[in-house]
């Protein structure tokens, strides 16, 4: 073992031992780990033959709680922002993902929490001076334009002044304390919104990789593709009048760029294979929408039983 390096990783020789007990058995690897842990040295450590990192046989509460068993390490970060995603998901430089799934889902949260303050404080700004929900002040801003663009009986007009007035309606609860709460459980829903992204969108590029000849697994698979929400980290700065929306559009092709590289990485993949495995799933949930919304508008002014 490496002394200088106790809980990091193990010298060529503990390795070659530590891979051939984890094909036989994996619980034998902890007499390797004995007294590697910083927090807990005695407690015995298992092999994962999947990823390749070094875990706790059995979590007991300091080990559990430990930041790096949830959060890659700063360099690990940094190596995503500068798109170099091979050594942000394999820093010791083993040939596969060395990060694991549970970091993966400490990251999001925390860099989507951290990507949602500066809209929480715009939205707080925003259901403070409107005394009202935020959802109904932003609606009741975005039909502004609309109607004063448009004349007093047409439609959109109608539509957008019904909404400005139920914006106005004075809520339930105190105007401050609406605002408050909206503004704050929004911001509390950003990484539940990323994470739910993240994990379906995540399955299906997965199904069509593994169709197309991966091999990797499902683990290791959003342990590299979680790295997206270091680029996303730009979407904080949505509010920003002008810039705002292109630094998201930004945020989207570098996240798009880091789930490539990722993909390609732990599936082995080439690009072509690997770029249909992402397009599909977007292309599908971008069609599907738009032929339900086009039957129902063809249902609507052809209804069944009457002649055309």
């Amino acid at each position: 073992m490496n002394p200088n390096n106790p809980i990091g990783p193990l010298d060529p020789i503990d390795n070659s031992k530590a891979t051939a007990a984890a094909a036989s058995n994996p619980v034998l690897v902890g007499d390797l780990y004995a007294g590697r842990s910083s927090v807990n040295p005695g407690q015995p450590r298992t092999y994962s033959d999947k990823t390749y990192v070094v875990q706790p046989g059995q979590l007991n509460r300091e080990d559990w709680t430990r930041w790096s068993n949830w959060m890659p390490s700063m360099d690990q970060l940094l190596a995503a922002a500068r798109l170099n995603v091979a050594d942000a998901v394999d820093p010791w430089e083993r040939g596969t993902v060395t990060a694991t799934m549970r970091q993966g889902i400490g990251m999001i949260v925390l860099l989507a929490l951290v990507a949602g303050i500066i809209p929480f404080l715009a939205n707080l700004w925003l259901g403070l001076t409107m005394q009202t929900a935020v959802p109904l002040a932003q609606a009741a801003n975005s039909v502004t334009p609309l109607t004063t663009a448009y004349p007093p009986n047409s439609p959109i007009t109608i539509i957008g002044t019904a909404v400005q007035t139920i914006a106005g309606l004075s809520p339930r609860m105190p105007g401050v304390l609406a605002g408050l709460l909206s503004a704050l459980g929004m911001w509390v829903n950003t990484p539940l919104y990323w994470l739910t992204i993240w994990i379906v969108y995540g399955l299906f590029v997965f199904g069509l990789a593994r169709l197309m000849g991966a091999s990797n697994t499902l683990q290791a698979f959003y342990a590299a593709t979680a790295f997206i929400a270091v680029p996303l980290l730009l979407t904080a700065l949505a509010p920003i009048p002008v810039l705002g929306p292109l630094l998201v559009l930004a945020a989207l092709v570098l996240a798009f760029a880091v789930y490539y590289k990722a993909m390609r990485f732990v599936t082995k993949l080439d690009g072509g294979r690997t770029f249909l495995c992402m397009l599909l799933p977007l292309a599908v949930g971008i069609v599907l929408p738009l032929i339900a919304l086009l039957a129902g508008l063809i249902a609507s002014l052809f209804p069944l039983g009457q002649p055309m």
